[in-house]
């Protein structure tokens, strides 16, 4: 199983909108059995929004000739992967993960004609098609690490700002959750949050949930505020300055002992027994009321992952079961971690 779609790769004139539902329902499966009154199962979409708006981009022309309708068929099929969890009872996250598919993450959200993908115009046809559906939460953009806080919470004329991509999706939603992801730090960021939180409290802004992504790798080694004593540290300082909740909608760990430090982050322990880094975070989040969603569940996950170590599946031969750490070296065991969190 190597992709979300359920279609003949070879043939070009195929509909490439039908839902893979084995690997679908084998996460809905896991989510269910933890549902309660107090536990609400979600799930998170990334997308891209050069895609969704049906815009040819340098790297997608090639395959746009070759398949009919590409765009308009990756439209057809968010929208059938969104439905299709919803109605199973569960939450889907809609991310705007990438503005378009020629370049990696940018600094904030762009409008045109700065790139193809409008921000703008994304968050006006998906929350057209999703506004009614209260199921639906609005991720509004991914990591924002951007250093001017006017173009982060306003907009300019390159970045569509936090404030203008909120409003947009309130034309079509009065409601539906938002998740903010902070200034700096590729969503690792309190203090902006603190200060985009007084012009929401003017604009009497409800339902907007603060959005964190912490991670211990070769990227993150030697910064402090990345271990577990700063992600603490950062929540707190969202708490006293702000009342929001907030979400974890990525974390991981490299390929660090499951139970050991990470890189180099003091080994963190809870009441004198050592866990890793991922471990640490959901006790953190735990600590803080704070909801978590790890990265990433892939359908090409078929056992353990010795590149990433931060693939949730891979637990058997066909990717659809929890996966485990190998001899505690691999990074998290994360069908220990849902026994024993989720």
């Amino acid at each position: 199983m190597q992709c979300w779609n359920a279609y003949n790769w070879a043939d070009a004139k195929e509909i490439i909108t039908a839902i893979d539902t084995v690997e679908l329902d084998a996460i809905i499966n896991y989510l269910s059995a933890k549902k309660s009154s107090t536990v609400v199962p979600i799930v998170r979409i990334p997308t891209t929004a050069s895609s969704w708006l049906n815009v040819t981009t340098k790297a997608s022309a090639a395959n746009k000739a070759k398949y009919p309708d590409l765009n308009g068929q990756y439209r057809t099929f968010i929208t059938n992967l969104v439905n299709y969890y919803t109605a199973a009872g569960v939450v889907a996250i809609v991310d705007l993960h990438w503005n378009d598919d020629d370049t990696e993450q940018q600094p904030m959200a762009k409008k045109a004609p700065a790139t193809p993908g409008d921000a703008l115009l994304f968050w006006d046809s998906v929350a057209s098609t999703f506004g009614e559906n209260k199921m639906v939460f609005y991720e509004l953009y991914n990591e924002p690490h951007i250093s001017d806080l006017d173009a982060y919470m306003n907009g300019n004329a390159e970045y569509a700002g936090m404030l203008e991509m909120a409003a947009t999706v309130r034309t079509h939603t009065a409601d539906s959750v938002l998740l903010i992801a902070g200034a700096d730090g590729y969503a690792y960021d309190a203090d902006s949050l603190v200060t985009l939180d007084a012009k929401l409290v003017a604009q009497n802004a409800i339902n907007v949930v603060w959005n964190f992504h912490p991670y211990m790798g070769p990227d993150q080694a030697g910064a402090a505020n990345k271990c577990p004593a700063g992600f603490d540290a950062m929540l707190e300082t969202v708490e006293k300055g702000t009342d929001r909740p907030a979400i974890i909608t990525e974390f991981g760990q490299a390929c660090c002992p499951t139970n050991g430090a990470c890189e180099k982050c003091p080994q963190w322990t809870n009441n004198g027994i050592a866990v890793g880094y991922d471990e640490a975070i959901v006790q953190i989040a735990e600590k803080h009321s704070v909801s978590w969603i790890p990265w990433a569940w892939r359908p090409s996950a078929h056992g353990t992952n010795p590149k990433t170590c931060q693939d949730l599946n891979g637990g058997n031969a066909n990717g659809t079961a929890l996966g485990a750490a190998v001899n505690g070296t691999n990074g998290a065991d994360f069908a220990a971690l849902w026994s024993k969190y989720a």
